[in-house]
């Protein structure tokens, strides 16, 4: 099957949209963590804030449209431009999908260039780690500033890569080639995210020694992108995508190596509602970034759909907060929780290994 970018990336929309590619046993494992409810709030609606801030930009809430497509045209044309307008609408943040395609080709750049839709949203351009000495540092910061990202996000996917047709095998100097886009930014935000199998707490130490403040988890139990490529393989490859579909860290377990490593954090993989998001926060995520079920929203109803999903997840965090007392995004980072054997184990082992 063909590897070209642009068809590959026609071909995952197609694929999130139509399929399942739900991890199929593996959680998340939020659904270890009991939000402590109370019944005396003290709280009126209007009190309840979700605004936050995040590299500098506020945000009315600590959700991020996540990475799905480079740049990739669909029915209704540049869905780029249709999440950044949906972005700014509700005042969050939007990962682009891969610029690969605008590093290969110029003209393509165009679809990357959402800023007329989205003047004051938090916005970051995405690339492979892989791609990084392919394209070189100045390149990608060069492609990154003309479309006016706010930032960088580098994207690990060792396992998608090894089932995607003709992916990469050589993973050997990712590290350096980070350290490398860090020196050449200066200043220049660089986040790095997992993309399914979630970061380890010796991920998270090994990012923050070389200077990285910012990652996405990426964690297991949400779209597993092994599966999506397991589906475009054949042959060998498509029984060992099926072995690894579930392979990952549970994305609740990475979120907190991730805040314990001293890290920002962006959760995500697997946030499908407000109490999810709600969750993340409280294990001390900064951010939480969803992506496959805003795509699927946008798909059965382009005029409404993902404005409607975005105003639900936003407003239902608006009464979880109210339920529990909290009433800003703050208050929720310390809201009291209770927390299953499963997760607990799971997260003082990795710390201690």
């Amino acid at each position: 099957m063909t590897n070209d970018s642009s068809d590959r990336k026609q071909s995952h929309l197609s694929i999130c949209i139509n399929e399942d590619v739900s991890f199929k046993k593996k959680k998340t494992l939020f659904d270890e963590i009991e939000l402590v409810a109370t019944a005396l709030p003290g709280l009126s609606l209007v009190d309840i804030d979700t605004k936050t801030t995040f590299i500098g930009k506020e945000l009315n809430a600590p959700l991020m449209i996540g990475a799905m497509t480079g740049g990739a045209g669909g029915e209704r044309g540049n869905i780029n431009s249709a999440f950044a307008k949906a972005a700014q609408k509700a005042g969050i943040a939007l990962c682009l999908g891969s610029i690969r395609p605008a590093l290969e080709n110029s003209g393509l750049l165009k679809d990357f260039t959402v800023r007329n839709d989205a003047p004051d949203i938090l916005l970051f351009s995405n690339i492979g780690a892989n791609q990084l000495n392919e394209f070189g540092a100045k390149k990608i910061i060069e492609v990154s500033k003309k479309i006016e990202a706010d930032g960088i996000m580098v994207h690990l996917n060792p396992s998608m890569e090894l089932i995607q047709p003709g992916g990469a095998t050589d993973f050997s100097h990712i590290l350096e080639e980070i350290s490398k886009l860090l020196d050449a930014s200066s200043d220049y935000p660089v986040l790095v995210k997992e993309t399914g199998m979630g970061l380890s707490y010796t991920d998270g130490m090994k990012l923050k020694n070389i200077g990285v403040k910012y990652v996405e988890t990426g964690g297991a139990g949400g779209t597993s992108w092994v599966g999506v490529e397991t589906l475009r393989s054949e042959g060998v490859d498509r029984a060992i995508g099926n072995m690894l579909w579930d392979f990952g860290i549970p994305t609740a377990v990475s979120t907190a190596w991730m805040v314990d490593a001293g890290l920002n954090v962006i959760s995500s993989g697997g946030i499908r509602d407000s109490v999810d998001i709600a969750r993340a926060i409280s294990l001390g995520a900064n951010m939480t970034a969803m992506a496959r079920p805003l795509l699927k929203a946008f798909a059965s109803d382009f005029e409404n759909g993902l404005d409607n999903k975005l105003e639900e997840l936003i407003t239902g965090l608006k009464y979880v907060m109210m339920c529990t007392g909290c009433k800003t995004i703050e208050d929720l980072k310390g809201v009291s929780t209770v927390r299953g054997s499963k997760l607990s184990h799971y997260i003082e082992t990795g710390w201690t290994s």
